[in-house]
């Protein structure tokens, strides 16, 4: 349940060709293509000569499950998050429009690589001033991803599902059970969370300003730590490089219009914060406003190797989904570069880091209802191998790895729903040639 947006934001919005974003609405079908990298927008990359051998594994796949019970576009698989041998999946949607609009509540479903099978977990609530229950979901129209911290699995609480806007949530997994705390002031939107230096951290979107929130206490409770005076009123991403954590909002790319200087948060060592200044042009490498499409774009999945930020960018669209624009390494902030994959259509979802590789997977739409999936390893950040790809009639959204197998969660965009949406696949270890080497 999204809050309105001021006049200001709506007339800004229409001026670049792109209000649908602020209102929650679909993306049109004409901007679309618009939204795909185009060459003019590379940068310096680095393309890999292909030294492995890498198989099409159509033929190879599982369906393992469909498991969700929602239309197509709130069966996408948001996330893929491996824990203890289970591998939890997210789903829903938390536009304010079709399609799916505000698909909560959402259970929290997991698959058991032991057991080969599809389990729902139970949710407790943990505050005193409201009475126990327990339930099958979590109180939200989303779950967008799912957070490793301090060996605890987390859900922050995108949006919650009919409840006042003073509080927002999020969810820890305890032994068998999920509990729910309702005890983040203003959380309308519980981005993203994050461990740093003892403490938890919240990213949050709120009414007016986007907050940083500070939990001494494991979450138990919370304090506001500081507002970020970045664009928009959400901050999106949290992530942690060279020391230190940063908290962003929304950013425009390389433009002549409106500029592309904002603010991050920049929280060190000792929880000193401060306003950084960044630039589209350097932590967009390569992305330019195209007339027509949305200028708003964040920094989605993201993970660290070797004291890099490897991470995907895009536009925000559809209220507050990513469409994925590149693939992108910093070394510190202001100085990033974008990665060109040996396909240079690819357009990249989800990110892993297993033992001394990144591994990405993306995309490339060839017709209509016809998507090749491409996953590709590197173990320096320069050259980029594909070691599997397949065609299906959309395209992985979500990517996990267990002891050597990948599994797939499929995916939709708004203008091209696919039934195959919400599927679960699985290519064994050993059909993928790169294990054999």
């Amino acid at each position: 349940m999204q809050r309105k947006v001021t006049w200001t934001a709506i007339a800004l919005a229409f001026l670049a060709g792109a209000g649908w974003m602020f209102m929650g609405s679909a993306k049109h079908k004409a901007a679309a293509p618009a939204a795909r990298p185009v060459s003019n927008e590379r940068g310096t990359v680095h393309v890999a000569s292909a030294p492995l051998q890498s198989a099409d594994v159509t033929n190879k796949l599982e369906l393992l499950d469909r498991p969700f019970k929602k239309s197509p576009y709130a069966n996408n698989v948001w996330d893929m998050q491996l824990y203890k041998g289970r591998i939890y999946l997210g789903h829903g949607n938390s536009s304010n429009v079709g399609p799916a609009q505000n698909a909560g509540p959402i259970p929290v479903i997991y698959y058991d690589t032991a057991s080969a099978a599809i389990q729902t977990q139970s949710v407790t609530n943990s505050n005193p001033s409201i009475l126990p229950s327990t339930k099958k979901v979590v109180d939200e129209e989303q779950i967008d991803i799912y957070k490793v911290l301090n060996g605890k699995l987390y859900i922050p609480g995108n949006d919650s599902d009919g409840e006042s806007w003073d509080w927002g949530n999020f969810y820890r997994l305890d032994g068998e059970v999920w509990t729910k705390y309702r005890n983040l002031p203003l959380g309308v939107h519980v981005y993203d969370m994050a461990s740093y230096q003892g403490k938890l951290f919240a990213a949050l979107g709120t009414e007016k300003k986007p907050l940083v929130l500070i939990s001494h206490d494991d979450g138990e409770s919370w304090q506001q730590f500081a507002t970020v005076n970045g664009m928009g009123a959400r901050v999106y991403t949290m992530f942690q490089i060279k020391g230190k954590l940063y908290a962003s909002t929304m950013m425009y790319p390389a433009n002549n219009l409106w500029g592309d200087k904002t603010n991050l948060l920049e929280i060190n060592e000792r929880l000193e914060k401060r306003d950084v200044v960044v630039y589209g042009s350097k932590i967009l490498p390569g992305l330019t406003y195209q007339q027509g499409t949305t200028p708003y774009n964040k920094i989605g999945k993201n993970v660290n190797y070797k004291d890099k930020l490897v991470y995907i960018a895009g536009s925000i669209f559809n209220d507050s989904q990513l469409l994925p624009k590149s693939l992108n390494v910093m070394t510190d902030i202001n100085q990033a570069r974008r990665v060109m994959l040996p396909d240079p259509n690819a357009l990249p979802t989800d990110l892993l880091v297993r033992d001394d590789k990144v591994y990405v997977l993306t995309y490339t739409r060839k017709q209509t209802s016809l998507y090749v999936s491409r996953v590709y390893q590197s173990s320096d950040l320069n050259t980029w191998s594909e070691i599997l790809r397949f065609t299906q009639d959309t395209y992985a959204k979500s990517f996990e790895e267990h002891g050597g197998d990948f599994y797939f969660g499929l995916g939709t965009d708004p203008d091209v729903l696919s039934p195959s949406s919400g599927k679960l696949l699985r290519v064994k270890r050993a059909n993928i040639p790169v294990n054999s080497n």
